[in-house]
Formats: C-alpha cells, structure tokens, sequence
C-alpha cells in the first residue's frame, strides 16, 4: 500500500526524537508557509551534537526501510557544519521524498528568515533554540539599492547573446542566454517591485510570491516554441524590464504591491 505524507512525517518525527544527540528539528519548505499539498516533499531540518550525525542518519534511514525500502539516496555537497542527504522510498510515490539537513550544535540555524522561508513547523525543541529570525530592513533595502543600477546595466550589456544566437539559428544557445540574462533579470525586477524579501529566488516560486496576472505574463515568456516566438518574446521582455527599472529607480522597490491597475506591474 502507498504510504501517506502524514506515515512518513511521524516516522521522521519519531526517529529523529529518538536519537537523544538531537536537540530539535523542525519540517520547512512548502509546509513551514502552509502550502504543503500532495505533491510536496518534506524537508527536515535537525541540530544535532558533532559526535552523532552518523548515528542519526542510521537511525532515520533504519525507521525508513522499515516504513518502505529506500531505493535512492543522495547525499549532497554542503557548508561546513551540516550534512543533508535525500531519500525515496520505494511505496511513496515520485513526489513524496525526504529532503533531511542536519545542523551541528551552536552553527546558525538555516531557513529560519520568516520573510524567506516561512514558519517552520516544530516537531520538538529540547533546547529551545528554535526561533525565527527576520531579515535585517535597513541592510536589505541599501543592498536592493546597490543592486538595481548592476541589474540596468548588466540587462543592457548582455541582450546581444540571445540575439545573436537567434541570428545564428543556434536555437538552444540562444534560449540559454535568454533565460541567464534577459528573464532571470526580469524575474529579479519584478520580484524587487512586488516581493522583495524574495529577490533572492529567481524565477523559482513565482506563483507563491508575486501576483497572479504578473505570473501569468511572465510565464508566456517562458515557454517558447520557435525562433520567431524567441525574437517577439525577447523583444516584449527588453519593454517590460526597462518599464520596471523605471518604476524602481523613480519609486524604489516594493512599488508594485497593491498596485494592480498600473501597466508597468504587468496586471
């Protein structure tokens, strides 16, 4: 039988508290902003003592196999002072896999930004370490100021690549650049005008963070069927971009929320 999100959550839960060497963990990702659906995965996050992360990982990994087989691990490349490694289990499906991060004691705890990533969910705190933290506004806003003249002038250094590519009929390379330096800039622009807390995620969770009329424009420049479509697309996104550039250099970032009727949000 398929097992459940709810089956895989408790066991992680369990084994985790288990391990006396872990002081907390906590469930991030979709969950830690109440988005957490039936394709979501779950992401845990636990602090645990320096001398017991490989007695942690076999405790998690033997709760597991007992729940379902796992038939794929990965572990990851990370900053010193935290392991993460990924897991799918043989009878939870594509989607339900385990994304588990371990934290040694006294590092900075990750993903705790409320504006970046949500409240996570407390499965146990023994230590009664886990509190949210908030981006720091003043050093935020002096760095989005720095960062949108850099963002004007490396967008209009760098369009020629897409184009010349387009020219060359060299399809794939040009959507390489199209994406590197025309819609990831446009993302960063739009996102610095209606979310910027999240400037820094790019064209990932678009429909999370920014209004649905401005996704939904945006997201025709995505998909892109041939050249000619690349050439108009490119052409709409280079209007769009300079229309939000001008918005944030006269109003400054975070000009676009609740703004719905203005041409320049893309609504």
């Amino acid at each position: 039988m398929p097992i459940t999100r709810s089956q895989l959550q408790e066991t992680l839960r369990r084994a985790l508290e288990a391990e006396t060497a872990v002081d907390a963990a906590w469930e991030g990702g979709s969950a830690a902003f109440g988005r957490d659906d039936e394709l979501s995965d779950v992401d845990v996050v636990a602090v645990v003592a320096d001398d017991a992360w490989d007695t942690t990982f076999a405790r998690v990994e033997a709760a597991l196999n007992l729940l379902s087989p796992v038939t794929l691990r990965v572990t990851m490349p990370t900053p010193a002072g935290s392991a993460q490694r990924f897991y799918r289990l043989r009878d939870a499906g594509e989607f339900l896999v385990v994304d588990l991060t371990l934290v040694r004691q006294g590092s900075p705890l990750p993903l705790r930004e409320e504006e970046l990533h949500g409240r996570g969910r407390t499965w146990f705190d023994r230590a009664g370490i886990l509190v949210e933290t908030h981006l720091d506004r003043a050093r935020e806003e002096a760095l989005i100021r720095e960062r949108i003249p850099l963002l004007r002038e490396s967008f209009e250094m760098f369009q020629h690549l897409a184009t010349k590519e387009r020219l060359r009929g060299h399809g794939t390379d040009a959507l390489t650049f199209y994406y590197a330096w025309t819609l990831r800039p446009l993302a960063e622009a739009l996102r610095l005008l209606h979310a910027p807390d999240t400037r820094v995620f790019g064209l990932r969770y678009l429909a999370r963070d920014l209004p649905p009329a401005v996704v939904e424009r945006l997201q025709k420049l995505c998909f892109i069927g041939d050249l000619t479509r690349l050439a108009e697309a490119h052409e709409e996104a280079k209007r769009w971009f300079a229309e939000c550039i001008e918005r944030l250099e006269r109003l400054g970032p975070g000009a676009g929320i609740g703004r719905s009727t203005d041409r320049s949000t893309g609504e």
